[in-house]
């Protein structure tokens, strides 16, 4: 499976995991993609990164990403993400940057601020009538850095990044 990574790299959070559990969205999506990478599996995944990006996000020790999309309308609710906003709520040390609502659309983007001129924090949520898209980094990078992820695309096939060297 072919996973493409824009920018998902180039935001992270510090050492302040976000617990959040979707299994109930999960079971009503018709297509899901979730994808957790930690330790020597995102180690792993970032070995096939760009010069540029590793150097920048040598720092990160964790992603999650979930996708879902859904057959129709209402599938999940406002109600199923509240549990992740409240941990990024007010006096939490997160901030929202960003919040643009549209008729059947909406994107959160938070951020943790951190001494010595890192982003601390980095949660997205962009949420469609039939898809959901939550992202969540753990690490950090620093401010100058984020400029070249963010200008990157990362393309992994993730079919083998548990396999040993001989096995691929």
């Amino acid at each position: 499976m072919k996973i493409f990574l824009i920018a998902t790299f180039g935001l992270a959070a510090f050492a302040q995991t976000i617990d959040f559990n979707l299994d109930a969205v999960a079971a009503k999506a018709k297509k899901k993609a979730e994808v957790t990478l930690e330790g020597p599996m995102l180690a792993q995944a970032l070995q096939k990164a760009p010069e540029k990006v590793k150097g920048s996000v040598a720092n990160v020790s964790r992603l999650v990403v979930r996708n879902y999309e859904f057959d129709k309308t209402g599938q999940y609710s406002d109600a199923d993400l509240e549990p992740i906003r409240k941990q990024v709520s007010a006096g939490t040390g997160w901030s929202r940057v960003v919040n643009t609502k549209e008729e059947h659309e909406s994107v959160e983007i938070y951020m943790l601020a951190s001494q010595g001129g890192k982003l601390g924090g980095f949660l997205l949520i962009a949420a469609e009538e039939k898809e959901l898209t939550v992202v969540h980094v753990v690490g950090s990078i620093d401010l100058a850095s984020l400029q070249e992820v963010v200008k990157s695309t990362i393309a992994y096939d993730l079919s083998t990044a548990g396999a040993r060297a001989g096995e691929r």
